[in-house]
């Protein structure tokens, strides 16, 4: 079956059943995502198998302290705190897996942070993995820890920028 495209989750799409093998992950899918989306809080975006969420990310504002992150994005007298994006509890269902649904998710995301951060400024994405194996997922895409917490990684806007780039000639 194909899949939809990256859209804002809404009333129609299902999220029981979601199982990625974390349960705080599967929790704020089915419990958190829609208050929070309604309140303003997080947008929460989806790609389904018909109306069923097969893998979601939540995308808000978010800053980080200047002494806890690198000299890159520090450089220019940036405001304390930094002004950033948040790509929070991205997952993937279990029964989904190896079908490129994370790396969709992951380039729409960047591509939404660069939007967002071109309309409102912004310096860095940050993410809060949910365990060390999201922590190496992340490093994966070239985000650094924090200084003081090694769940707390985070890439420069420029950095996702330039990957964007490439990955629009290279295809």
């Amino acid at each position: 079956m194909a899949f939809t495209k990256v859209e804002l989750l809404s009333d129609r799409h299902r999220l029981e059943g979601f199982t990625c093998g974390k349960p705080s992950l599967d929790a704020w899918l089915v419990k958190f995502s829609r208050n929070n989306q309604q309140h303003g809080f997080t947008r929460v975006f989806v790609i389904c198998d018909g109306d069923v969420v097969v893998g979601y990310y939540g995308l808000a504002p978010t800053v980080i302290a200047p002494n806890q992150t690198t000299r890159k994005i520090r450089t220019g007298m940036p405001p304390d705190p930094i002004p950033c994006l948040l790509i929070g509890q991205l997952a993937v269902d279990l029964n989904y897996g190896g079908r490129g649904i994370g790396t969709a998710l992951v380039k729409d995301a960047f591509q939404r942070c660069v939007a967002g951060a071109n309309l409102v400024g912004g310096r860095a994405v940050v993410v809060r993995a949910v365990d060390e194996e999201a922590e190496r997922y992340w490093q994966s895409w070239d985000f650094t820890p924090a200084k003081d917490n090694p769940s707390v990684l985070v890439r420069s806007l420029s950095d996702i920028r330039g990957w964007l780039e490439l990955s629009v000639r290279s295809q």
